[in-house]
This record gives C-alpha cells, structure tokens and sequence, in this order.
C-alpha cells in the first residue's frame, strides 16, 4: 500500500480509481488475484454464466470485511462504501462500523451510501410496480417490487456448478440482510463513536475526490441515501 494512500473504498467492487485502496471480499475480486486459475475455472464452466463474463482489476485488495480490517490505528483519512453495510448482518455491521473508527485518524470522514428502506416502503404503499431497479426481473405487482428491490432472496435459485452453489451457500453475501433508512443509519454510525453524523446529496461531501467514487445510480431517484461522519479530534487538539 503507497503511504501517500489514506482513503478507503470498501466493497468497491468494478469501480477501482487509483487514490483510494479499494477492498472487496467477493468471489470475482478474489479470483482477480489469479487470473491462470480463473481460466480454468472459466474452462470448467464452473461459474455460472452471469459471473464468467466479469472482470474485477488486478489492483483490488481481496478481503473479507467480516473480519478487522488490516489497517493501523489512525490511518485513514477517509473510507467510502456503497451498497456493502445492508450485505451485512446487523452486528456485523455494527463491528464494520467501530473498524471504521478505529482505521481513521481524528477528523477523518465516515461516508456510507445505502438503499433506502423509505423509499422502497413508500414505493410499496403507493401501489408502483413499473419499475424494477435490480436485476431483469419484472415486477408484476407491488409486492414483487418490494422483494425485489429488498433483496433478502433472488427469484431464483442459485444457478451454476455444485461447488459455486455450496460457496454461494455457504456465503450467503450477494442477499440483503438488514435495511436502514436515513434515521436508522445515522443512529447507527453515531453509536459507532462518531460525530457531525448526518445525512447529505448526492456528491455533497467533505471527501475530496467523491465523484470518483460514488455513482449516481446508487443514489439518485430512491436509489439511495448518504450518510456520514466524522471521527471527532482529540480535546487536546483543540
């Protein structure tokens, strides 16, 4: 990791920009770090088809975020993630959280982007169903667009080989587990240990350099709420 590096991007998935260590704990990303062996996994045809196609950059750090992070104490000054904390079980979103404050220097910035339990209620109660944000799956009624759109399970089964279903399984990574909205999220965070916590626009960021990171389609129209915190500076600091 180049010392001059202090942000974060966590569950970055295929947006890697260079100024941020970018982390992601997925299948793709892991077998990113070993492209003769993704071939011939790909040969085997042991992914399913909707995963064989996709390529995750080289530069990626593979690490399940389940764990503390390998970091310092104090050694970021910002961490970013988007669409990670609702993967997550509560508690082990909470434990993410207090990593995140440990990993960041006094006054350090906290920003998470998730889907927005609101919306998809208040979508839900007003009857909509012309609109399907996640995958191709048509939504025939409001109750469809909301299991859509919640993601606890997928219409269908896990498809692909024996062993990609029993690591699917096993990981259980790609459904939902746990919903926020704005109040919910900030309350969390703000347990968390940090400060200034509130919810902000889309780009409205004390990160320099957000754009690069954070994508409208995670956001805009429902999509997603912004939240975020600051690592409060130590009283001696003034």
């Amino acid at each position: 990791m180049p010392p001059s590096i202090k942000k974060l991007h966590l569950g970055c998935g295929h947006i890697t920009p260079e100024g941020w260590i970018n982390v992601d704990g997925s299948w793709n990303a892991r077998l990113s770090q070993y492209p003769v062996l993704r071939r011939v996994i790909q040969g085997l045809r042991l992914l399913p088809p909707d995963h064989s196609g996709k390529r995750y950059a080289p530069n990626i750090v593979s690490f399940d975020l389940k764990k503390p992070l390998p970091y310092p104490d104090n050694s970021m000054s910002a961490i970013f993630a988007s669409h990670l904390m609702e993967h997550l079980y509560q508690t082990e979103a909470q434990r993410l959280l207090k990593e995140c404050y440990r990993v960041l220097e006094p006054g350090g910035v906290l920003r998470l982007v998730l889907p927005d339990l609101r919306s998809v209620v208040e979508d839900y109660l007003a009857g909509k169903t012309d609109d399907a944000p996640y995958g191709e799956h048509r939504a025939e009624t409001p109750a469809d667009l909301l299991n859509i759109r919640l993601m606890y399970r997928a219409p269908q089964a896990p498809s692909g080989s024996a062993p990609y279903r029993v690591y699917t399984a096993l990981k259980d990574f790609h459904s939902h587990k746990w919903m926020y909205d704005a109040q919910s999220l900030v309350h969390h965070v703000t347990v968390a240990g940090f400060v200034e916590v509130e919810q902000r626009p889309f780009l409205d960021s004390r990160i320099e350099g957000i754009e690069q990171v954070e994508k409208p389609e995670r956001v805009l129209n429902g999509r997603g709420i912004c939240v975020e915190g600051v690592k409060g500076r130590m009283k001696d600091e003034g």
